[in-house]
């Protein structure tokens, strides 16, 4: 292990994702038996760093802290394909070269860029005071089940000392319990046809007036297609989840456009893994 590189491992207990069957009173209740349940554990990490800069940039003759930290659920073996696996490394860790989540993880703990591209020195420590001021970038993650679906929620934070505030974005990958593959958008409608049918949702549906209020553009042709979304099977939804500053501003924070299943499948087609999903009184042909 390197020298103050700190990997707390797995915390031994492996965990089943909190369950549910979608019901509003019964969001922590046993799925049915007959599903297969998704099982993860907990992994943590934490790496400080001492900054210094001489320059005017961000804090001339000044020694402020970074400290880059984890604290995520990782699948147990067997949960995923090695491919969704090498996918789920580069979501969590934004890292497309390493191949086991040691190596990414390490990588990413270490890695002090923001201020090396500035030009600062840059020291490993074990920790720094309570006092100092201190810059972090942090991940962490939970996990559900409904289901035949696991969804992991990856919250990042970052802030950097000197900023007006801070950056942040809630994550989601979708599992198929069954197959261990991530499920991805396009495995559910063709997003290539998807921008115009968001406009519509927005401006259509009551249950996304407050997104429509919240649009940089208030009068939209089309809506990118965002990375993020969720799928509840039990209310036949599929929510698109957009950052901050995607398509709103920071002090509207994240965005969900809610697209039902029966409404989405009179602007769109869906594919038949997705019908499977959802099952075949949820849609019209």
């Amino acid at each position: 292990m390197k020298k103050h590189l700190i990997i707390i491992a797995t915390l031994i207990l492996a965990v089943a994702c909190n369950r549910g069957n979608g019901s509003d009173n019964n969001a922590d209740t046993t799925a049915t038996d007959s599903v297969k349940v998704f099982t993860a554990h907990n992994i943590k990490g934490e790496q400080n760093f001492l900054i210094t800069s001489n320059d005017e940039f961000p804090f001339a003759g000044h020694v402020i802290g970074m400290r880059n930290s984890f604290d995520i659920v990782w699948p147990d073996e067997g949960m995923l394909t090695p491919e969704a696996e090498r996918e789920l490394l580069r979501i969590y860790f934004l890292e497309d070269k390493a191949k086991d989540f040691e190596t990414a993880s390490r990588y990413w703990l270490s890695d002090a860029s923001f201020y090396l591209d500035e030009g600062c020195s840059v020291a490993r420590v074990d920790n720094f005071s309570d006092t100092m001021q201190y810059s972090y970038f942090k991940i962490e993650s939970n996990c559900e089940q409904h289901d035949d679906i696991a969804t992991i929620n990856i919250y990042r934070e970052s802030y950097g000392v000197g900023a007006a505030h801070g950056l942040y974005s809630s994550e989601y990958v979708n599992i198929d319990v069954n197959s261990g593959n991530i499920i991805h958008l396009n495995d559910l409608v063709d997003t290539n046809q998807l921008g115009p049918v968001i406009v519509r949702a927005v401006e259509d549906l009551t249950i996304n007036s407050d997104v429509l209020k919240a649009l940089f553009d208030q009068n939209p042709e089309r809506l990118p297609v965002p990375a993020d979304f969720t799928i509840d099977s039990a209310r036949n939804t599929i929510t698109l989840v957009y950052q901050v500053y995607d398509i709103a501003s920071y002090a509207d924070g994240i965005q969900e456009v809610v697209l039902p299943i029966f409404w989405l499948s009179k602007h769109i087609s869906l594919t038949p893994y997705a019908k499977r999903i959802f099952g075949p009184e949820s849609y019209i042909e």
